[in-house]
Formats: structure tokens, sequence, C-alpha cells
């Protein structure tokens, strides 16, 4: 978040609307006072912005997320992987899952998971 006065903005909006798009939220003052903000739309746009991505705009500007900044891999490629042939024995797994004291489970009756 930052803020920035009028005459700034004017000057350097290219910019700023560069940092914007990365994520950032901008604050605009006059005299030391915030009259706007500035950030990715949280509302579709028809044709433009689906539902899902001003959704997840909005849990951005609101801090709820952090969208990653790296240039990974996409999904598509992703599933394009050879897939390993090994067996999973996913009680096994749950089981351990739920006695594994990170994750805040202290006990375990019943198949359900029981929190303090």
């Amino acid at each position: 978040m930052k803020a920035v006065g009028i005459k700034v903005l004017k000057n350097n909006l290219s910019r700023y609307l560069r940092e914007v798009r990365a994520g950032e939220l901008i604050w605009v003052t006059d005299r030391d006072e915030v009259i706007a903000e500035i950030h990715k739309p949280t509302t579709p746009q028809p044709g433009q912005l689906s539902r899902w991505e001003a959704w997840l705009n909005e849990q951005e500007r609101l801090g709820k997320i952090r969208r990653a900044k790296g240039t990974g891999p996409s999904l598509r490629e992703l599933l394009k992987l050879p897939r390993l042939n090994v067996k999973v024995n996913l009680q096994a797994l749950l089981d351990e899952t739920r006695a594994d004291p990170l994750f805040g489970v202290h006990h375990v009756a019943r198949g359900r998971s029981l929190c303090s």
C-alpha cells in the first residue's frame, strides 16, 4: 500500500498504474488527506473481467490472499508431466496427518478430528 500526492501521481501515472496492475494499492492524497484509492477492479466488467478474477482482486485488496508473482509452469503444462506409478495408502496418510501436532489436532475418535 502506497500513498501519493496528486501532482506526483499525475507526473508518474504510467509507473503507478503498472504497480496497480502488479497488485499494489495506491492511496491518492491531497494535502495529506486520503481522497481516493486506485486498485485492480473488484467488480466484473462485461467481456473483460470474469467474476472469479474480480473476486480474487477483492480478496487480494483486502489482504486475505497474496497472489504468486513468479512465472511458473501453467496448470496445462503440469498436467502433461508423466505420472508416477506409486501406490498410496490414503488411510495411513490421513492418520499420519491427523496425528501431526502442526495441524492442531490432538485427538482422533471415530474418524472425526477433535481440536482443542
